[in-house]
């Protein structure tokens, strides 16, 4: 190949890659701000501003002016820890107009897809849980827009609060059992709430590395895991127990000593490319700092135990 020719080729591959990195940043930083939009309407499913709400939306939109430098999300976190919304019906007219004008960007920009529809009600979900806890309105919102979607209520990462939450109110009473099973698949979901971490949640849009699939990479004895979602294998008890039994490490949170960060078998290809909690944001994070952790699929983590077991 001729010097020319490969010096075209090669600003014809530089071209190619900041076409790329382009549509990821814009894929990005559309997946937050319908993420935004959905918190806020998240935080406002009670029509009133809960306990620990406010601290939760002035970090949620210190860290969304941060991203994108938005004049809306950074006054709206100065007036919030300035405390100058005259009353609570005030606020909430506030986080309405900015949930309206959001909208009307993000529609001006590119049709709603369903990638948008399951950002937002992700959300959604962490605006709900944002304080902590769930109210029966919450409750009842959350089911009203699985109700009104066919995409939300056939996608399968979220079938599980689809059924928690269509069982709980089946009597119109949400028990204490009720809501901290709720609240536990949609932190499954989208991380903890604010309440509970004291971090934003609007940084939690990953996109991982391809996960390992070859049982045979997997090491389990002496190494860490951290497990997302839930797992066709069993119970988050029974995985544990297996992964201790055959010399493995349970960890809650994923920290510089993970190994591997599981991925569930409901994690499609098209799921993977949304949004996600903080287990894997912050294994995204560790990552880029150079730690040698890996995502592992639920399948390969299954056969590495099979094989474990068919050498002892």
């Amino acid at each position: 190949m001729k010097l020319s020719e490969q010096a075209t080729q090669h600003i014809s591959q530089r071209e190619k890659e900041e076409q790329h990195n382009a549509f990821n940043k814009s894929a990005n930083t559309r997946k937050r701000v319908v993420y935004w939009i959905g918190f806020l309407e998240g935080t406002l499913a009670s029509n009133r501003i809960e306990f620990g709400e406010k601290n939760a939306l002035q970090a949620e939109a210190s860290k969304f002016a941060e991203f994108f430098d938005d004049p809306d999300a950074s006054d709206l976190a100065e007036d919030i820890q300035s405390r100058c919304f005259s009353s609570e019906l005030n606020m909430m007219d506030q986080l309405g107009q900015i949930i309206d004008e959001k909208r009307k960007q993000i529609s001006s920009e590119v049709s709603y897809t369903e990638a948008d529809e399951m950002n937002e009600f992700l959300g959604f979900c962490a605006g709900i849980i944002c304080d902590g806890q769930i109210l029966p309105s919450e409750a009842t919102s959350i089911l009203h827009r699985f109700q009104q979607s066919d995409l939300l209520m056939n996608a399968p990462p979220f079938k599980d609060v689809h059924r928690a939450v269509e069982a709980a109110m089946a009597d119109g009473v949400l028990t204490t059992v009720e809501t901290d099973e709720i609240q536990e698949w949609i932190s499954r979901l989208v991380g903890d709430g604010f309440i509970d971490t004291g971090l934003p949640n609007i940084g939690s849009v990953a996109q991982l590395d391809e996960p390992i699939i070859d049982p045979k990479s997997v090491q389990l004895l002496g190494s860490s895991f951290v497990l997302t979602g839930p797992m066709k294998i069993g119970t988050r008890a029974f995985i544990v127990a297996e992964l201790e039994r055959l010399g493995g490490i349970f960890q809650e949170r994923t920290t510089k000593s993970t190994t591997y960060v599981v991925i569930s078998s409901v994690a499609s290809r098209h799921w993977r490319t949304t949004h996600f909690g903080t287990k894997i944001e912050r294994a995204r994070e560790l990552i880029d700092q150079g730690s040698a952790l890996q995502f592992v699929t639920e399948d390969a983590l299954q056969n590495a135990i099979k094989l474990a077991d068919d050498l002892i």
